[in-house]
């Protein structure tokens, strides 16, 4: 969908115009801050003059073509005015009526029948249920909200499904937008119509998303891959992760929120960065935004103007999970040289008044940080007062100033990292962000967006496998389990490595199968209808004997029979007992959206405790699946621990990445796989049990 008219139009007809309180006054008092003048058209067939500016009956009655018109008229009214615009040459609407697809079935109604109008006169739609859009860049406000006195175009673009998100980010003083666009329902144009405009928009550095859901996976990935292909950042704050935010957003605007574990998953391998709350998504994008240098390495360090505020940082940046430089032997001198003779050189360090209060030596010292090979990025602790006084102008801006000069000087970054949020003097804060320094919030915030400005300079694109492999949309196909042989046989054929085994229907067959295989042996139901074996008899280990063998066969049918006597019995499979390993967990499970996701853990009995797993999308390659091992609590163990050898992770590895080339060339029909467990060794790993679901 071509967003142009929608988004960049050269003329706006506002259908509903008013002087009462609302979307028709906001919106037209919005427009006319902006800069298409005489290009704004005011519709209202009761009105011969708004808000100073000559009313028109109808647009019919412009009597020439408006690109966008801007619809404030309640639901009832707004499929008519469609057409009727669409008739007068208008290629784009912002629709904000409410009470369609977060209204129920009615509403749902009522939205379908939008979007068919909209495609039947071609027009691309913002909304319904939204707050419209604001376009610094052109200088077109068709913004139905409360809209803060115009700011200079920015370079951060906005897409949220919530007009009060939007709203509140747009207010943040500090921020500055590219574009900022509330998309409400997403009938027509959608969240996917909107990234991938910003994606291409070479005015937008950085890509704000609030997010409840998605309906185009495929294409929604897509273009996730695009920007990471072109190293532009996408920040989300995608709501879901809770079973009420679930049920919210799904009454809000009838999105389906997904799964989060998926969306995790699927941000990580296309380097989207993910926030937590709308103070987070506000630091991170002011971080993104205002730094030009990108890090050498994500390594922090911290100069602070007391001890107190030093050891806090100390301890967020581990809450945060940044990471502090360890300065070298020389650096680590060379401060001391420059403190009192009480103080300690350290990271986060104290400046204590000899460096806080002597510009030059001040100066030495961030540039003396700067140089150890071991920072990547400097963060200051001031902390400005929400007005400077002016007897304190010369030396607050005396340092900003100082800051600016090595900031140009040098390849690493300066943030302002202050000890406590609250307001900043404005002057001050412009002057820092033209020099590209922010003035973060707090140490929480500051700290994390910090992390993830560092996560995301790291991020390569070229070593992750960007090919999607959602599966069709809206099947409906039944499901039915393998069994375990057949389970197997599939894994074999991938090359997956399991343990010979034989299906035995008689006891007849066992000697020549126990003398293919060996002993000992596990023997265990061949069923498709009995999935969890043990719980009624079906599994016996450590057969070592034809004697054992035939009991054990016996029973194991008997039992089968007795718990389970409508089940299909495939017979009794016989395989080589494997000996004990490191339980693992590998599966593979289709997302209804995004498709077939990989995941790894500590499998066995600790699969339910401790709940130790990785989640990625397939295809992946091996780099990324030894990220997924490295990722576990687990792997301490894995790598060896407390004088334990080392298991063979690199054959895990491959295990983990012919498991993902599996679940894509099977996408379209495998459901769900479990391997558990998979037994590695300090050589080799095995799949020791499997079970597969198709549908």
């Amino acid at each position: 969908m071509n967003l142009k008219s929608l988004l960049r139009p050269d003329s706006v007809a506002v259908i509903g115009a008013s002087e009462k309180l609302g979307f028709g006054r906001d919106a037209s008092e919005n427009l006319m801050k902006g800069d298409l003048g005489d290009q704004i058209y005011l519709v209202n067939p009761k009105r011969e003059e708004i808000l100073g500016r000559k009313c028109y009956k109808s647009i019919a009655e412009i009597g020439k073509p408006v690109e966008l018109a801007v619809i404030c008229t309640p639901m009832s009214t707004v499929n008519g005015l469609l057409r009727e615009a669409a008739a007068c040459g208008t290629k784009a609407a912002v629709v904000y009526a409410s009470g369609y697809s977060e209204a129920g079935e009615e509403g749902k109604a009522a939205q379908k029948e939008l979007a068919e109008v909209a495609k039947a006169c071609d027009l691309a739609v913002c909304g319904p249920n939204c707050g419209g859009f604001i376009n610094n860049r052109d200088g077109v406000f068709a913004f139905g909200l409360l809209m803060p006195e115009r700011r200079k175009a920015g370079n951060i673009g906005l897409v949220s499904q919530s007009g009060q998100v939007c709203s509140l980010l747009a207010s943040v003083p500090y921020l500055n937008f590219s574009y900022a666009i509330s998309s409400g329902n997403n009938a027509v144009a959608g969240v996917e119509d909107y990234l991938e405009f910003l994606v291409e928009d070479d005015a937008t550095k950085v890509i704000a998303v609030y997010l409840e859901g998605v309906r185009q996976p495929e294409r929604f990935v897509r273009i996730l891959g695009d920007a990471a292909r072109k190293r532009k950042p996408i920040i989300a704050l995608k709501v879901g992760a809770s079973e009420k935010a679930r049920q919210t957003t799904t009454a809000h605007t009838g999105s389906l929120a997904g799964s989060d574990g998926t969306f995790n998953a699927l941000f990580k391998k296309y380097g989207v960065i993910r926030v937590d709350d709308m103070e987070d998504l506000v630091n991170t994008c002011l971080v993104f935004s205002t730094l030009e240098k990108p890090l050498k390495n994500k390594n922090l360090a911290i100069m602070n103007v007391s001890g107190g505020e030093a050891a806090i940082s100390a301890d967020v940046s581990q809450l945060q999970g940044a990471s502090l430089a360890n300065l070298s032997e020389d650096t680590l001198r060379q401060i001391k040289e420059m403190l009192p003779g009480y103080a300690t050189p350290n990271n986060p360090l104290d400046m204590t008044a000899t460096l806080v209060f002597e510009i030059n030596k001040y100066k030495s010292a961030v540039k003396l940080m700067m140089e150890d090979e071991n920072v990547g990025v400097i963060a200051m602790g001031h902390n400005p007062p929400e007005k400077i006084p002016e007897r304190d102008r010369e030396v607050d801006f005396g340092f900003a100033a100082a800051l600016a000069e090595i900031n140009r000087e040098t390849e690493k970054p300066i943030v302002i990292l202050p000890g406590m949020s609250r307001k900043r003097d404005p002057e001050l804060r412009e002057f820092y962000g033209e020099h590209h320094i922010p003035i973060l919030d707090s140490p929480k915030y500051g700290l994390s967006a910090l992390r993830r400005y560092g996560e995301f300079c790291m991020y390569s694109p070229d070593d992750r496998t960007l090919i999607p492999a959602v599966p069709p949309q809206n099947r409906d196909t039944k499901s039915c389990i393998l069994s375990e042989h057949e389970s197997k046989l599939l894994l074999k054929d991938s090359g997956i490595p399991v343990p010979d085994e034989i299906v035995v229907t008689d006891a007849g067959e066992i000697p020549r199968a126990a003398e293919k295989l060996g002993y000992p042996l596990v023997m265990k139901i061949d069923s498709p209808d009995i999935p969890h074996k043990t719980d009624m008899g079906g599994v016996k280990l450590g057969i070592t004997d034809e004697k054992e063998a035939i009991a054990a066969f016996e029973e194991i049918m008997t039992n089968a029979r007795i718990h389970k006597p409508q089940a299909r019995i495939r017979g009794v499979l016989m395989q080589q007992m494997l000996p004990k390993g490191t339980e693992m967990i590998l599966g593979i499970n289709r997302d209804p959206q995004f498709g077939p996701m990989v995941l790894a853990g500590l499998g066995g009995i600790y699969t339910e405790v401790f709940q130790d797993a990785a989640l990625y999308p397939a295809p992946l390659n091996r780099k990324e699946a030894m990220e997924m091992i490295q990722s576990l609590k687990s792997y301490a163990i894995l790598k060896g621990y407390r004088g334990s050898r080392p298991l063979d992770t690199e054959a895990l590895a491959d295990m983990i990445v012919k498991l993902g080339d599996l679940a894509v060339e099977h996408c379209g029909d495998l459901k769900e796989l479990d391997m558990n467990p998979v037994f590695l060794y300090e050589k080799g790993v095995y799949a020791a049990d499997a079970l597969i679901v198709k549908g």
